[in-house]
Parts: C-alpha cells; structure tokens; sequence
C-alpha cells in the first residue's frame, strides 16, 4: 500500500520543503553534543530478551569491552567488529560507554553501524529513539545515515516510517533506492519492491546493482511474475550482471516457480561450465527443487547424480530437495539411499533433514522408520511435530496422531491450524466426536475456528459423527465457503442418509458458483444409490462425461457402486470394462455388484481376474464373496474362500465375514455348525449375527435352537422389535399359540412398535412407492391380485419368503 501510494504521487517526493528541512538540521545542530542531552540513553530497553537499562550496564563484566592497551582495538574499531558480527548489543553498550566518557559525537563516524544495531534488535520504540538522536545531532544530511534509517525501519517492520524518510530526503543514492526495494522483499510486499524497482529505472533512470536486481527477482518469483522477471533477466544481461552467482539462483528460482523449466535449463547451462560458479551448491540446490516442484522427477534425479559424480559436496538443503524427490517418487529405496548418504556426511541431526526423512518415509509406507527417527530428534520444532501428527492421520494411524498430539500439548501446548486439523481428521476416521469438540472448544479460544480450513474439517468431523445439525451450524458460520467446506457437508448428509438435504446442498453450492469436483459427484452418487433412482444415476453420470471426469477412478468406481444398487448391473459392468485404470476399490465395487445380482460366474471370473491383475484380496473383497456364496447357497464354495481368507491371505476375519458363514450354514440347514461357529468366535458376536442365526431357525422350524439364539439377542439388544416378531411368527408356525401371545404381550407391555416396510420401483422414469399395509395406490387393486398369485407360485416351487 505504501509503495502504491509512493508510485503513485512520486512527481511530489516533497523536495521543495528541502530547504526548509535544511534549516531545521541547522537549529538542531545547535544542541549541545553532550551525552546529557541524549534523552534515549536512561530510557530504552535495547531487547527484549535482555531488558538490560543503558544505566545499569556493568561494562567489566564483558571482557570483550574491557579497556585495551595501547596495541588493541579502539572503541571505533570495536562498534565496527561487533556490528560485523552481528553482535548488536555489544554494539550499543560500546556506543553508550563512549558518550559517558564525553566524547564529542561530532566526530563520530559510525553512526550507520550504530542504527543497523537498533535494527538487528528489531525494536521499534529504541529505534525511533536512535533517529530522533541523531535528528537532533543534525546528520540526517548524511546519506548513509538516512540509509542506515531506512534498513532500520524495515527490520522493524515499519514501512510506513520508512517510506516517510526516504520521501524527505534530499539526496538519494543508489543504496538509497536498493534499500527500499529490498525493503519492500523482506517486508513481502513484492508488488511494492518491484513498482520501486521501476520508479526507480523508468522515471529516475537509475540503473540498480546486483542487490535490487536480485531483491526484485525474487519478487517476481513469490507472485510468479514471468513477463516482469524476464524484463528484469534482460536487465541483468544488458548490465553484464549474468555471471553473479546469487542473481544466477534467483532466475532459476522465478523461472521454475513461474513453471519456465525450458528458460531455468538456459539459465543454469550458461552458467554450470564455468569453473567458479560450478562448484556454488545453491545454484544445483534451486535447480534439482525447481525440477521437483514441476514434477520433472528424472530430471531431477539425474541432475542430483550428476551433482555427486562431479564431486560437488550436498548440503542440508540438497539432501532435503532429495528427499523431497523421493516422497515424490515414493522411492523408498532412493530414499535409504539418501539416508545413508546423510550419515555419511553427518548432517543425521539437521532439523529440516530429520523432518523430511520423516515425510518420506511416511509417505513410503514406512512409519516405523519415520517414529524412530522423531524419537531420536528430541526436537521442540513445530514443523517435525506437524510432519508426524498430520502423516500419522493420513496414513491410518489415527490414535498415534491423537497420542502424539496430547503428548505435544503437554509439553508445548501452541499448536498450529495444521496439527489441529489433522487431530480433527484423526476425530473423524474414530468418530471420536467428544474428542473432537474439545477440540473445537480449543480452535474457538486460540481463534484459529476462523481458520475457514479448520471450520470446515469441523464440518467434516461433526457429519462423520453423526451430528448433522452441529454441522449445518458450524457450516453456516463459515465467513467463506471452498468446495471442501461443501464437500464436507454433502458427504455428511449422505453418511447420514439426510439424502434430501445433501441433493438440496448440492444444487445450492452451484448456485454459488462453486464447480463440483469427483469428490462431490461421489457423494451424489452414494445418494443416488441409497434412494435407487436410476434417473438420478444417470443425470449425474451425464454431468461427469460432460465435465470430462469419467475416467476417474473415484468417479467410475462410484457409478459402479450407484447402477448395481438402482438395479442395471449391466450399465455396471459396462463402466468397470471400459476403465484405464483401476484399483483396489474398483475391484471390489464390481464383485460386490455382481454378487449383489446373483452373477456368481462371472463374479468369480473378475475375482480371479482381480488375482492376475496383481491385487491382493483384502477384507471387503472376501465380504462380497462370501455375501454372495450365502445368498446362492454355495455352501462349499463360502467355506473354500473362508479358509483361504485366513490361511492363504492371512487376513482376520471380522465380525461381517463371521455373519456371512453363520447365514450361509444357516440358510443350508447346518443350524448346530453355525451356532458353533458363533460360540467359537474370537470377536465379540453382535445382534445381527445371532438374528440371522433366528431366521434360519424359523426357515428350518429349529423351537430349541431358536430360544437359545433369541435370548442372545435379547441380551444385546432388548428393544429390538423385528427379533421379537421373527420369534412370534416362529412359534406361530409351530403352532405354539400360547408363546406367541406371550411373545407380542410382551412387545405391547414394552411400548415397541414396527415400522412399516417400505419400498419403490421406477417405471419410465416415475417413482412409484409402497407402504406396507397401503392400499392408496391408484393401481392397488390391480397390483395386489398379481402379487398373490407370484406368491402363490412362490410356494408351489417350494421356496418360503422370510419374514
């Protein structure tokens, strides 16, 4: 803003007040030169980490400013070797020490070393104090102090003042205006550094040195400038400026952060020849990053060995843009490599490196290797902390995150918006929503809920929860609304079955203007398969071909879930043949939708498709087969696949595959060998195992096995209505008359009441629905006679419906 206003009004720099200004240096040139005067001196508190007062300083206790011998360094020559140093405070205390021994400032010829101290301090208000000393003392005439002035003010961050001083002056220099441009950098205003940087050679026609050229490089680089920082490449061309080392790394930075990987080559292969530039690692540093970041990966690989065969030593930031490259590649070999090579050269404790090795191996799928080394780190930086917290809920390692993290507050207890967000994924993978508000009531006190990624992984967390309406409010807070804030409330409505709501969110976010990614339409299309309106289906897999996103895999493997649930299994198979590309998931979507529709040849073809393809079952997989084997009655066949789950694959079935076996030995008659199985569980067995153990006893009219199952059930589940009339229509058709009151007397003193069943069909395009019990259906009279004689039909072939 401030070098808005500069570019701006520069034809009104305020130069015809400079003579005024001359004669207010002159009155303040009349001030006596005593330290007296000096009002800073008993004031200020040079740093705040010391807050050491000038008239308290015990200059003995320093040895370095013990009074020398005639052969040592004068007190001039120590504020220069202090200031050189970067020993700011040293700096001063020798600047204050020679004021009380009355020396007259009027020969001082430091003052630029003095004022860059106050700046390296960064304190604003002993700063201003050092300008108002030596306004008083009349050298504000002296360039190189005003310049002095100007690096001050922006160490300080105040560009404001710095802007006003460099408006006043009467006489800039070159480093004036490098001042002011690199300034503008380091304050990341890059827009203001660059409009400087041209005031500076369009309307002054001054020509900047190497450090406004490099300043305003970089500038170009941060807001990826490509037009401006080719103009400035010309400069440095026209000015022979190309041989620098330090404007030779700034080009190949903005022309790979501009993605002009072609001119970054030009610029490095000019260069890389000549004997002195060629051995500057930073230069092999910012070209192999720059190749990474464009992901130019075997470039980037090539040039690192080419780098180590020309003997040119890495440093940290070599090996980490290594590393980097192979969390790129998900290399884990090249990455033991690289690890290896870090030893070798002992760098093992460099924070950055510890952290990118961290991320690599995480990424590689390789944890184990990534805690031990954070363990051995005993680190306190905040970066390595987030590294591990957010990879370890990324990479299905939710407690591990939940643990590090409270292990972190304990000893720290600042975290960022980052590490709050990966607890708050970690919450939603658990659905550990009490957790996750008190991390919610953490976001509100540190201000980071207004974080708007925060707010909507709190979306997130709270629909993955099952709170929809702390979702909906915390939605509606939101001051600003991305496609993953809507993501997150559309995925909710759907895990949540509000699938009116979720369609309804879903036409509001494009009536914002918010385009729909594949994570969207997925969700739409779970919806689509939860409500088995083919129509839907189809409209929305019309908008993917449209928007070009059919061949996604996420997509695809959606619409292959959503048609096999509306019931086209063959538009189904016709989407999983004509994928490029499929995973684990694609896979199993199809052998599940064809073990959904009874297909069980072709189920098994695509299962042993599935193995030559190279992918390995895994728990899902074996779910839809056995699924399938149980609805077929392919009793062999489930216990064949059974027994390799556990003995090929290694895989420990969960309590899912337990019920699959019980129903398929239970729908077969081998009611005694599932009840064994049941009791044989290493799992806790849950109410639908044991009810669909029940239902088998009714199809088999097994009275004592089903009492047993029932008080199971029970026992799980007391208010479970449908077990209860299962058992009463069993015993109805045992005739057990007396029971079965006993039974529904039973469920009338409860309170309980069955919903009724529900169910739609689509014919051309129109829903039609049906209650149980209904008749309000304008074709009901012609429905319900067919309907008897299907069922009629039904039971002369020998098959009897479950309840």
């Amino acid at each position: 803003m401030e070098a808005m206003k500069l570019f701006n009004h520069h034809h009104s720099f305020h130069l015809q007040n400079h003579s005024k200004d001359q004669k207010k240096l002159q009155l303040f040139s009349t001030v006596p030169l005593f330290s007296k005067n000096i009002s800073f001196i008993k004031k200020s508190s040079l740093s705040s980490n010391s807050q050491t007062h000038f008239t308290s300083l015990n200059f003995h206790e320093n040895p370095s400013l013990k009074p020398q011998n005639k052969d040592g360094f004068s007190s001039n020559k120590l504020i220069m070797e202090f200031g050189e140093q970067g020993l700011f405070e040293d700096v001063i205390r020798v600047y204050v020490r020679m004021l009380r021994n009355g020396f007259q400032v009027q020969d001082f010829k430091f003052f630029p070393c003095v004022i860059k101290s106050f700046g390296g301090l960064s304190d604003v208000k002993s700063s201003r104090q050092i300008h108002g000393h030596v306004l008083k003392l009349g050298f504000l005439a002296d360039v190189y102090v005003v310049n002095a002035l100007l690096g001050m003010y922006f160490k300080c961050g105040e560009i404001k003042d710095a802007v006003q001083i460099f408006e006043k002056m009467s006489e800039r220099d070159l480093v004036s205006w490098n001042s002011m441009i690199s300034g503008f950098y380091q304050s990341e205003d890059y827009l203001g550094s660059l409009m400087i940087f041209s005031l500076m050679t369009k309307e002054h026609r001054l020509f900047p040195n190497r450090v406004g050229c490099l300043s305003a490089v970089s500038s170009c680089a941060s807001i990826k400038s490509w037009i401006l920082g080719r103009e400035i490449h010309g400069f440095v061309l026209k000015n022979g400026l190309e041989n620098d080392e330090f404007l030779v790394s700034g080009l190949i930075e903005m022309y790979m952060k501009c993605g002009d990987v072609r001119n970054a080559e030009h610029v490095f292969n000019s260069i890389v020849n000549k004997e002195s530039v060629r051995v500057n690692t930073v230069i092999w540093n910012v070209m192999i990053m720059g190749y990474v970041s464009n992901q130019c990966l075997s470039k980037a690989q090539e040039l690192f060995v080419e780098m180590l065969e020309l003997e040119i030593e890495p440093d940290s930031s070599t090996l980490v843009a290594a590393l980097v490259l192979c969390t790129q590649l998900l290399d884990l070999s090249l990455g033991k490599q690289i690890h290896r090579l870090i030893l070798a050269f002992g760098l093992e404790n460099d924070t950055r490196i510890q952290t990118a090795l961290i991320e690599m191996y995480f990424k590689c799928c390789y944890p184990e290797s990534a805690l031990k080394i954070f363990r051995r780190s005993h680190s306190d930086n905040l970066v390595m902390w987030g590294a591990v917290i957010s990879n370890s809920a990324q990479n299905d390692f939710p407690f591990r995150a939940l643990e590090l993290f409270c292990n972190f507050m304990s000893k720290y207890g600042f975290p960022d918006s980052q590490m709050l967000l990966a607890v708050l994924r970690s919450c939603s993978s658990l659905a550990l929503k009490a957790k996750g508000m008190e991390i919610h009531c953490f976001a509100v006190k540190t201000g980071c809920v207004s974080d708007f990624y925060v707010g909507s992984a709190l979306v997130d967390m709270y629909g993955k929860c099952g709170d929809i309406e702390s979702a909906q409010n915390i939605f509606s807070r939101l001051r600003f609304r991305d496609l993953v804030a809507w993501n997150a409330l559309i995925c909710g409505y759907s895990q949540n079955e509000w699938l009116d709501e979720a369609l309804a969110a879903f036409c509001d976010m494009q009536r914002e203007g918010i385009r729909p990614n594949s994570v969207t339409t997925a969700c739409i299309l779970s919806v689509c398969a939860h409500l088995s309106v083919r129509i839907l289906c189809k409209e929305v897999h019309c908008f993917l071909i449209r928007q070009g996103w059919n061949s996604n895999v996420l997509v695809s493997n959606s619409l292959i879930a959503a048609y096999a649930k509306c019931g086209d299994i063959n538009y189904s198979w016709i989407i999983f043949e004509n994928m490029h590309e499929r995973n684990q998931v694609s896979w199993n979507t199809i052998i599940s939708a064809l073990g959904m529709h009874g297909d069980m040849d072709k189920m098994f073809a695509s299962f042993v498709k599935m193995k030559q393809a190279g992918m390995k079952p895994d728990l899902v997989t074996f779910t839809s087969l056995l699924s399938a084997c149980s609805h077929a009655g392919r009793v062999d066949m489930g216990c064949n696949f059974f027994q390799s789950m556990v003995e090929e694959y290694k895989l420990q079935p969960q309590v899912e595959h337990y019920t699959c076996m019980v129903d398929l030995l239970g729908r077969a008659g081998h009611l005694s060998q599932a009840y064994d199985l049941v009791m044989d569980m290493p799992c806790e067995p849950d109410d639908r195992i044991w009810g669909s153990l029940l239902g088998s006893c009714r199809s088999h009219g097994d009275e004592k096995l089903a009492k047993v199952v029932a008080n199971h059930v029970f026992e799980l589940d007391a208010t479970s209505i449908g077990y209860r009339v299962l058992l009463a229509n069993l015993l109805e058709d045992l005739g057990k008359a007396h029971e079965v009151v006993k039974v529904r007397s039973e469920i009338k003193d409860m309170g309980l009441k069955k919903q009724p069943g529900c169910s739609w069909i689509e014919i051309d395009n129109d829903i039609h629905v049906f209650v149980a019990g209904d008749c309000s259906h304008h074709q009901s009279e012609e429905i319900y006679p067919v309907i008897d004689s299907l069922t009629l039909e039904l039971k002369q072939a020998g098959y009897v419906p479950l309840p």
